[in-house]
């Protein structure tokens, strides 16, 4: 059987983005188990691979042409395929990918769809109107057409529940590779008694609880009268507006925005943390939060990063809830008070094991062969 992972863009792990990580993973640890397994991708610069890693799978690229046609190389290709083959579509309220449907529906190939919590509830009232226009035209046959809508959190399983209720659905989250976590630790805290919090991922203000984690920890400061520092790691979107936020807010002397980073740098940042925060509004399934636990970094979760139930089942950090500022400010006196007494650490050992426990990427990679061989 061939796997064919098909995404927008290249799937380049270095990129901050959770997709990219996710399809890099899955195609690799596939590849590993002795699959043959390749990532098609639609891009503006399909020449262009000069940033991606070497990999043990296929990379074929395709130009973009625009929002109502897919590109014809496309077509050819499909056309050329003759064993038995399955698409992993990674993505949703794409144009793109329901013209796509439309051809793997012409030549009979199933497909299964990961939408990475496109379809929760809360990403769903964002451009409410658009979004269910959009729906009821072209993303329920979409989904209704493929082999198995993979949800990849409880939130987005219930919320299919509701837009799709006859749609076959399974449910199996990401995963984390340790092994890509090795690297040389260096402690770079100014600090090292004070609590240092911490977020990495899109500045994305609303969709990522930036401005509860920011207003939290103004909290936290002015009102609990605390020590501590916060380190924002990532750009794009709402950075400069988070910056001036922080301003106004009168924390911007403990609050540090990292920017973009990658590689021994982002993960040496991620480690020095005392505590990981994610206060996201809607989510599938943030890898950064995998990425931090497996580095022994206690987690700080909304119940919409899909993680909230694991994190309280290994005891692996706090929760907000409910998702508000103030429970921000609240956990964070918490993990300042667990530092104190040094009973944060074992919460980030807890972390490690839940990693490795639940989210291992080989584990993962073949359940959802399974499901592609039904």
């Amino acid at each position: 059987m061939k796997i064919i992972h098909f995404v927008l863009g290249k799937a380049n792990p270095k990129r901050m983005n959770g997709v990219n990580k996710v399809v890099n993973n899955l195609a690799t640890y596939q590849t590993q188990l002795g699959y043959d397994v390749s990532v098609w991708g639609i891009t503006q610069t399909p020449e262009d691979v000069s940033d991606l890693p070497q990999r043990p799978f296929p990379t074929i690229l395709f130009p973009t042409v625009n929002k109502l046609f897919i590109s014809k190389k496309i077509e050819n290709a499909i056309k050329k395929i003759q064993e038995k083959t399955v698409f992993h579509i990674h993505g949703g309220f794409i144009p793109e990918f329901f013209h796509l449907h439309k051809l793997l529906k012409k030549h009979k190939i199933p497909y299964v769809v990961t939408p990475h919590g496109c379809y929760n509830e809360k990403a769903m009232e964002n451009n409410k109107t658009f979004k269910q226009i959009y729906f009821n035209l072209f993303e329920r046959e979409f989904i209704s057409n493929s082999k198995t809508l993979h949800c990849i959190g409880k939130s987005e399983w219930q919320s299919s529940e509701k837009l799709v209720p006859d749609a076959s659905k399974v449910l199996i989250p990401n995963g984390q590779n340790l092994e890509a976590l090795r690297f040389e630790y260096e402690n770079i805290r100014e600090d090292d008694d004070a609590p240092l919090f911490g977020f990495m991922g899109r500045m994305d203000k609303k969709m990522k609880g930036l401005d509860l984690l920011l207003k939290g920890f103004a909290i936290f400061k002015h009102q609990l009268f605390q020590k501590g520092n916060l380190w924002m790691i990532g750009g794009n979107q709402d950075f400069e507006e988070l910056k001036q936020m922080a301003v106004k807010l009168n924390i911007q002397n403990n609050v540090k925005f990292w920017g973009p980073q990658f590689g021994n740098k982002k993960l040496n940042l991620l480690a020095n943390m005392d505590a990981f925060y994610h206060a996201s509004r809607y989510e599938g399934m943030p890898t950064a939060i995998l990425e931090a636990a497996a580095l022994k970094v206690p987690c700080v979760v909304s119940d919409a990063t899909n993680m909230m139930d694991y994190i309280r089942e290994y005891d692996a950090g706090l929760t907000l809830d409910p998702n508000t500022s103030e429970s921000v400010a609240e956990s964070m006196a918490q993990i300042a008070q667990l530092k104190s007494k040094n009973a944060l650490k074992q919460k980030g050992v807890n972390a490690f094991k839940m990693v490795k426990s639940t989210f291992d990427w080989e584990v993962i990679s073949q359940n959802l062969v399974e499901i592609y061989a039904r």
